[in-house]
């Protein structure tokens, strides 16, 4: 994170920052209930009607997913946009804005690396070319999204069984840092509700 960035959010109260996260994440609950609640609706509906050959997890899941997709509930969810709209969304959150970005960034690109000038730095020379870049964002586009299908299609024990061929990998690994990227989480949401009052005042 930048420094303005740094410096913006330690000049935040403390007390001003718990009310505006808890303001966020009442309304966060509330959307979610009024999600559960209409897709409560639709699936009785589902059952009512009873046809032949619905895969009524399957429609529910499709529907969760193109509300995660959305932020709202289409009235028509296009199941295969859902998982490309979503894997490039997890993509970028989990993989590609991250750390790799920092390996492949530099004053000097690695698919140059014989022009290089005689002592530069190692850490102004990208460790990996676009090439390299390309090959991981399709590795990982293609893995996210086939977990993504087969939750849309309810397909559990297909999941169950991929995911379980890696149990004996990474046992030793530190546990996931829940709580940081939670505060990076607000982080975000505190400079956002910045720039809306802000937006209120020169309105």
């Amino acid at each position: 994170m930048s420094s303005a960035k740094d410096d913006f959010l330690d000049s935040i109260d403390p007390l001003e920052r718990s009310k505006l996260i808890k303001i966020a994440n009442g309304n966060f609950k509330k959307y979610d209930q009024q999600f559960v609640d209409e897709l409560a609706e639709i699936e009785g509906f589902f059952y009512e009607e009873d046809e032949e050959g619905i895969n009524f997890e399957s429609e529910k899941n499709i529907m969760t997913l193109g509300y995660i997709n959305n932020g709202y509930l289409p009235d028509e969810s296009d199941p295969e946009e859902n998982v490309f709209d979503l894997s490039r969304k997890i993509v970028h959150f989990i993989f590609r804005n991250g750390i790799i970005e920092d390996m492949h960034a530099g004053k000097y690109g690695y698919d140059e690396f014989s022009k290089i000038p005689e002592n530069t730095p190692l850490e102004v020379i990208s460790q990996l070319s676009d090439k390299d870049m390309m090959a991981l964002n399709k590795y990982m586009m293609d893995r996210v999204g086939y977990i993504l299908h087969l939750i849309q299609n309810a397909e559990y024990s297909k999941l169950h069984y991929i995911l379980d061929k890696e149990k004996y990998h990474g046992d030793d690994w530190d546990r996931p840092d829940i709580e940081k990227i939670e505060k990076d989480t607000e982080d975000l949401l505190l400079i956002e509700f910045s720039h809306l009052k802000d937006h209120d005042h020169n309105s």
